[in-house]
């Protein structure tokens, strides 16, 4: 984000489409200018279809921009959700690059008096010079897609939006019903947006979200089910194991898929147990945990996987926190005899004329059941 002196010029863009509408509406609402009411703002659409389309919305906004608005000596412009300002073929059009020019020049010489200019798009080309003109010249604000497989701070994020969300609905939500919220929804904000505003209507009156009522009222999306299967064998859990199998395979999820996942989640397991059992780590508050993995001894640090899906110390301290509880539900000797039927499993999936979907509900419950 880059805030410039000029106030009447805001660039509203990035990958995180939700996040852009959201920000840009609510940027254009505080922008209008009192007292001119639906005559001090002009909008132009700025979804293109082509070339043409985009360069007729460029030179709708620059008219837009030059022509007084009624009844009111200010006016704000707005070219909303424009899709021609990025590396796609309509954009690196030569036409529409030279429409684009030419609305970066009153962005460069200075809007006139009383107009203010905003702009709400996707991912912009950074290299041109409608963007250098907006970063120079006013405000530029991005909103990027968290990405979970790269950003260690993705729940941090999607916990701040939590809690943003909630307080515009008059709530807030429990450690406990944020921790279930991005369980079920992980980092789609559009999502748990719907969820928050449904679950906020379910309690009514009452100021707080607890864990109970978004289990209540919210929805799984089909990957956070997914995830639910190797945790549902992490709580020892037979009964929801086998519901959540049954969901996934409505769904189409292949039984091979389902089954490296648990082996997955089984090598977690075994390398937490071992970190348990040599007292470096230990189930707790998920501060507590964070203060332990900060505190992981060089020498023991450098004996963990390179695999980041493996190491904890290379993953979310969050995603530590909730399988560290599970690895305490088994012992290292449990660990390694659900590795084994895993093996089993997979095996008799591709040996056995045993349906497959039996080949791994024999191995859950025979690994959530052993004493």
């Amino acid at each position: 984000m880059a805030a410039k002196s000029q106030k009447n010029l805001y660039l509203v863009c990035g990958s995180e489409e939700y996040l852009v509408k959201e920000n840009a509406r609510r940027l254009a609402k505080s922008l209008t200018p009192k007292g001119g009411a639906e005559f001090a703002v002009e909008i132009v659409d700025g979804i293109a279809a082509n070339s043409d389309e985009a360069i007729k919305a460029v030179y709708r906004a620059l008219e837009a921009i030059n022509t007084l608005g009624f009844f009111s000596t200010e006016k704000l412009v707005w070219l909303k959700d424009a899709n021609f300002f990025g590396t796609d073929r309509t954009s690196a059009s030569a036409a529409v690059t030279e429409a684009v020019g030419a609305l970066a020049e009153p962005i460069k010489a200075g809007l006139p008096d009383g107009v203010t200019l905003l702009v709400s798009t996707g991912e912009v080309d950074k290299r041109r010079g409608f963007y250098k003109a907006c970063e120079k010249n006013g405000e530029v604000l991005e909103f990027d897609q968290i990405d979970v497989t790269k950003d260690r701070a993705w729940q941090d994020k999607v916990s701040d939006f939590i809690a943003a969300h909630a307080k515009a609905l008059g709530k807030t939500v429990s450690d406990g019903g944020v921790t279930q919220l991005i369980e079920l929804n992980g980092a789609n904000l559009r999502q748990i947006e719907i969820e928050l505003e449904k679950i906020a209507a379910y309690v009514g009156e009452r100021g707080i979200i607890e864990a109970d009522d978004v289990r209540t009222v919210g929805c799984a999306s089909r990957e956070a089910i997914a995830w639910d299967l190797p945790d549902a064998l992490g709580e020892r859990n037979l009964g929801r194991a086998l519901s959540i199998l049954d969901r996934l395979l409505f769904q189409g999820e292949e039984v091979i898929g389902l089954l490296f996942a648990l082996a997955s989640r089984v090598r977690q397991l075994l390398i937490l147990r071992e970190l348990i059992d040599r007292k470096v780590l230990q189930p707790g508050e998920y501060g507590s945990v964070q203060n332990q993995l900060n505190r992981v001894p060089a020498a023991i640090a450098s004996e963990l996987p390179a695999d980041k899906k493996l190491n904890p110390l290379l993953q979310h301290p969050f995603v530590i926190f909730k399988t560290l509880s599970q690895a305490a539900n088994y012992s290292r000797s449990q660990l390694v005899l659900a590795m084994q039927r895993l093996l089993d499993a997979n095996q008799l999936i591709v040996t056995s004329l045993l349906p497959d979907r039996l080949a791994l509900e024999k191995a859950l419950a025979q690994i959530i059941t052993t004493k």
